[in-house]
């Protein structure tokens, strides 16, 4: 298995190994060499593999310890530092961006522009969702950023990053992808953005990563991947696995069969690849690698990613296809052995591949440049200019709809022609259109001559003196007509601003059409040029056919006579082989044959297209001549008008000069009106302002008199609650320390007793070996009997004092109980005062509640908390009632225990000699199994094997000696019986006991929690408190800052009121100097009746006039008929002459 890993690059995932590796495998091999998982990779690595021992970074930074690390982690590792130092690497520093914008176009002066031009525009941003979208989620992404970075990454990122530059980061993500939603909201936000926008900013600065996303957005995603419009319109990818398996196919020549094996796992993670551009996905040299080719070449930037994509996947494809079902695995292989120059030098063989182009449904972003360039992403959008010439002639309005509906027309055509590519058959529509535009040209340059030329006429006739009688009759008929011409005149100047609108006009059209005709060109030469391309290679096709046939034809003839089956199996093959070739050819002259196709459809369109052009110049010619006949009879019409504009001039000036006069009283009355009426109510508005003044001023004085009341009140009402609960609280903290200690020291007592009890459990068991020298040495003894009954009193003395200690610890146990109980009982009565101040703090907070909604809530959380603390300390009172119960059991139990344990030593007084030097020694050793209790404990059941063995071997040795004496048989049977009895009332104790820990060390940590809680509680009021004194001090400081408010208005009062009385008798000045102007309009009044009763007696002089033109004009009608019967007498006179 380990092999295995090996031969595969032992890259695979966490998950994957620890499922492979069994736990004693994956540590020892059959060889010797340990195994063990490298922290950064997770690779499995060995000793003879990967010596090499070094820190790893983490979460926290590298690591201090060494760990062992494999070589190609190693290697990596250099080279990310290597790069940094190479190329002084930074965030927000210009490195690799001078090259991707030169790629495009443009310098990092214009990326400055542009940025310092986008942030300052943000404000006026219209559509902002977008934007707070971002600004919202930002911070959660950052996080979520951070976790999810692969190790590559993260080792750039930190050696990249200096310290405390994260928050600085977050700041530039904001700014820099924020100006990108706000000036394109169009583009829509996903998290997948901050991760490039992050990857950028480590080559770039802020001006250049933003006008570099504004690249990617315009020229290189397409407009279908917006965020914004795959949340409308989700995306299949379809177009982008076929890419990627066609690439496989061609450009590495694996077969069809194999790749549907990989299609499912393409399909279903190329998103995630798409979406982020490859980043997190590989190591860093292959990320940068791939970002390279897409801003380096902006144009084929996409296609080059995907191409990027279809190398990776080919690099990994035996991987690929193992895991396929495993899809997380393939994604951990593909990341880990994915090297760049190996994606280099494979990316050669993509560059012949040409893919066919996605139909784009809607349309990319465009980016208006400083240097006027429009980026358009595959889409070229349409240029709609909205020049809409209104021709408003009273006497014609036939020909002014006729020509806003060609125009119209126009501009249609002119949208639908844009789009247009070139057509190699029109080059003598090119022509026309050049012989067209010299034609409008020359129109154009009569047209202007004509329009100079009437306005010359008109200055002059503007210019020339008045001609007119004395008589008053006359001026009263010419008034009318003096209007009539006026009218006349500005409808002549509406038609020559007309004129010259149509002239800009035309020389637009002038313009669009060369732009038109300089477009035509390039793309024909295009067109041209891929049409020569296809025609070689169909040529090139047919002569490869040929050459096949031939060659099939010549290699395959049999060389020798062969039998008629292998010559049937010799012509199948041969049939096969022609077959394979032939479809081969079939396929690539379909493919050509469906360009020329295409080629031809665009031709045609191309062709309809211009016979539209020559529709639309036919048009604009007729328009043309109906201007030139409209000019003519302007001409005429005002050549009639001069002669009543001579008459008129002087009685209009006259009109001119006492509307004048009139007009300008009427101003200066308004305006006195107007100044009345603005300071009359300037007065009352001051006047009502100042009254709500005056009302606020003694309303927020009473408020602010109240409220220092209430805050004074407040503040000595919690001053003095807290030095009441610091009080409690040190003497309860005192007593639950006293009782700690009161614990502690029962602690020690309960192991006392458990070590003496060891020690007699070690005494017997040694007694029993020295029983065994006792029988033999039995004679002996009974000769020392005597001297050694003398000692065994001593001892039984000793033993006798011991146990009266013993009893005298145990009442005093008893005692230190009762204290106990005082001390729970002194807890009970602290905590119920603590109730009774937590409620009247309840009280207090609740007539806060309106300015401190945020404290009420926590102290509602807090009395929930008591209440529940003070069930607890109910049952914890209950249980320690059991406890005591259950000590006054186990008392009674000890002292009969302690009854039998004094008759047993009476019975054993006489063989208990040997006791006496051990039992000091014992005593010696008592400091050092204190210490080592923990591991007596483990070797007590040892021991107590140990014991069951020597039974056993006495038990023979007694077998020995039942010859010698039937008594001494008895007392060793009582004695084993003993022990054993003794064994288990000792194992019974040490349970019991163990128990008793167990749960005072419970309840201690209970209290203890206790405390905690109400020191953190004690805290947060502490806390509280100095908020509200702050708040306090803010609210002191704010009144005194609204006094001197108050101070101001009331000095800025008394100035209005002085104003408003200078105010006041400018006013009444002003009332006089308008009842004296009244009178004047009376005298102004009877003048201008006088004047209308003129102007109807020249009204009726001038209908009188007009009657008279009439029959004149009749006259001259008739004298125009002789006229021409004259001519025509004439002309025949001179032909019969």
């Amino acid at each position: 298995m380990l092999s295995q890993m090996r031969q595969e690059g032992g890259l695979k995932s966490v998950k994957y190994v620890k499922k492979s590796l069994p736990s004693f495998i994956r540590n020892i091999n059959a060889k010797g060499s340990y195994y063990n998982l490298n922290i950064r990779c997770r690779r499995a690595v060995c000793q003879n593999c990967a010596n090499f021992h070094g820190p790893v970074l983490g979460d926290a930074g590298y690591s201090k310890q060494t760990h062992r690390i494999c070589n190609t982690c190693k290697e990596e590792s250099e080279s990310i530092k290597k790069f940094i130092e190479q190329y002084k690497l930074s965030i927000g520093k210009d490195t690799f961006s001078l090259e991707w914008l030169k790629s495009s176009g443009l310098t990092i002066d214009l990326a400055k522009k542009e940025y310092d031009f986008a942030q300052k525009e943000n404000d006026r941003a219209k559509d902002k969702g977008e934007f707070l979208k971002m600004k919202q989620e930002l911070q959660q992404v950052m996080v979520d950023f951070w976790i999810n970075l692969n190790y590559s990454l993260r080792e750039f990122l930190f050696n990249v990053m200096k310290e405390n530059e994260l928050e600085q980061l977050q700041q530039q993500v904001c700014k820099v992808l924020g100006a990108v939603l706000l000036q394109y909201p169009e583009i829509g936000y996903s998290p997948d953005q901050v991760l490039i926008t992050i990857f950028l900013l480590c080559f770039c600065s802020e001006a250049s990563t933003y006008t570099i996303l504004t690249i990617l957005y315009s020229d290189i995603i397409p407009s279908y991947l917006y965020p914004l419009n795959l949340r409308k319109t989700p995306y299949d990818y379809q177009h982008e696995t076929d890419q990627v398996l066609q690439v496989l196919e061609q450009g590495f020549k694996i077969k069809q069969q194999e790749v549907q094996i990989i299609k499912p796992f393409v399909r279903s993670r190329i998103v995630r690849y798409v979406m982020t551009l490859g980043i997190n996905f590989y190591m860093f040299q292959t990320s940068f690698f791939m970002m390279s080719l897409i801003l380096g070449f902006p144009k084929s930037g996409y296609d080059n990613f995907i191409k990027s994509l279809a190398v990776s996947f080919y690099q990994q494809f035996e991987d690929i296809k193992t895991f396929v079902n495993a899809q997380d695995d393939a994604e951990a292989q593909i990341l880990r052995n994915v090297k760049s120059t190996q994606c280099e030098k494979d990316f050669t063989m993509t560059k012949v591949i040409i893919f066919l182009p996605q139909k784009r449904v809607t349309q990319s972003v465009v980016i208006q440049r400083s240097s006027d360039k429009k980026l358009s992403n595959q889409i070229q959008p349409e240029h709609n200019r909205d020049i809409r010439v209104e021709i408003s002639i009273k006497g014609n309005q036939n020909l002014s709809e006729n020509a806003v509906s060609s125009e119209k027309n126009i501009q249609d055509q002119r949208k639908k022609s844009i789009e247009v590519k070139a057509n190699p058959e029109a080059d003598e529509e090119k022509a026309n259109l050049k012989q067209y535009i010299e034609k409008i040209e020359e129109t154009l340059m009569t047209k202007h001559k004509l329009v100079t030329e009437l306005q010359n006429r008109i200055k002059e006739l503007q210019n020339q003196p008045p001609q007119i009688a004395n008589n008053a009759d006359v001026d009263k008929k010419l008034l009318e007509a003096n209007e009539q011409l006026r009218k006349r005149i500005s409808e002549y100047d509406t038609q020559i601003s007309q004129l010259e609108e149509q002239n800009k006009y035309s020389n637009k059209l002038q313009e669009d059409a060369q732009e038109m005709v300089t477009s035509i060109q390039k793309s024909n030469k295009e067109l041209e040029q891929q049409l020569e391309t296809s025609l070689r290679t169909n040529k090139d096709l047919y002569l490869q056919i040929k050459d096949l046939k031939n060659q099939s034809s010549q290699q395959l003839q049999p060389p020798s006579p062969l039998t008629p089956s292998r010559e049937k199996n010799y012509q199948i093959n041969i049939a096969l082989i022609q077959k394979k070739n032939e479809e081969k050819l079939q396929s690539q002259i379909d493919e050509q044959q469906q360009k020329i196709v295409q080629l031809e459809l665009s031709m045609n369109q191309l062709n309809k297209e211009l016979l539209g052009l020559q529709q639309l110049n036919q048009d604009k010619l007729k328009i043309i001549g109906n201007l030139e006949v409209r000019l003519i009879e302007l001409d005429s019409t005002k050549r009639e008008n001069e002669k009543l504009i001579l008459e008129i001039a002087a009685l209009f000036k006259k009109i001119e000069h006492h509307e004048l006069v009139i007009i300008q009283q009427q101003e200066e009355l308004d305006n006195l009106k107007a100044k009345y009426d603005q300071l009359f109510k300037q007065h009352e508005i001051q006047s009502e302002e100042l009254d709500q003044v005056r009302i606020e001023k003694r309303q927020n004085l009473e408020d602010y008199e109240r409220k220092e009341n209430e805050l004074l009140l407040i503040i000595e009402d919690l001053k003095n609650r807290l030095a009441e609960i610091s009080k409690q609280y040190q003497t309860t903290s005192d007593q639950l320390n006293q009782s700690l200690d009161h614990n502690n020291q029962m602690q020690n007592l309960v192991k006392e007793k458990d070590e003496t009890i060891k020690l007699l459990e070690t005494g017997i068991a040694k007694g029993v070996k020295k029983i065994a020298e006792i029988e033999a040495n039995h004679q002996k003894q009974r000769e020392d009997d005597k001297k050694t009954i003398d000692e065994l009193k001593q001892i039984i003395d000793q033993n006798n004092k011991k146990i009266k200690d013993l009893e005298d610890s145990l009442a005093e146990k008893d005692a230190k109980l009762e204290e106990h109980k005082k001390e729970f009982k002194a807890l009970k009565v602290i905590f119920v005062a603590l109730e009774e101040k937590w409620t009247k703090l309840d009280n207090n907070h609740k007539d806060l509640s309106g300015k401190h909604e945020k404290l009420i809530a926590e102290c509602e959380e807090w009395k929930k908390k008591f209440n529940d603390l003070d069930g607890q300390h109910k049952g914890l009172n209950e249980k320690y009632r059991l406890i005591v119960i259950e000590y006054e059991k186990v008392k009674g139990n000890t002292n009969d225990k302690l009854n039998e344990i004094k008759s047993q030593n009476e019975d054993l007084q006489r063989k208990l000699k040997a006791l006496e030097d051990k039992h000091q020694l014992l005593q010696n050793q008592h400091q050092a199994l204190m210490d080592r209790l923990e591991k007596d404990t483990q070797n007590h059941i040892k021991k107590v094997g140990e014991l069951d063995l020597i039974i056993i071997g006495l038990e023979k040795k007694a077998h020995e000696f039942k010859t010698l004496s039937e008594n001494q048989k008895l007392q060793i049977d009582n004695l084993q019986a003993i022990i054993k009895e003794l064994e288990g009332k000792l194992a019974q104790a040490d349970k019991n006991q163990e128990q008793r820990h167990q749960q005072l060390l419970v309840q201690i940590t209970v209290h203890l929690e206790k405390l905690t809680k109400l020191e953190n509680r004690n805290s947060k009021l502490e806390l509280d408190v100095l908020e509200l004194e702050k708040r306090i001090q803010e609210l002191i400081l704010y009144n005194q800052d609204y006094k001197n408010e108050i101070i101001k208005q009331d000095e800025k009062i008394t100035i209005l009121i002085k104003e408003g009385q200078t105010k006041e008798s400018e006013i009444l000045k002003l009332i006089q100097v308008i009842e004296k102007q009244k009178l004047d309009l009376i005298d102004y009044e009877k003048i201008i009746r006088e004047l209308k009763q003129r102007i109807q007696e020249l009204e009726l002089i001038i209908v009188e006039k007009d009657k008279k033109i009439v029959e004149q004009e009749k006259s001259i009608k008739k004298l125009q008929t002789l006229l021409v019967q004259f001519k025509t007498l004439s002309e025949e006179m001179a032909s019969i002459n």
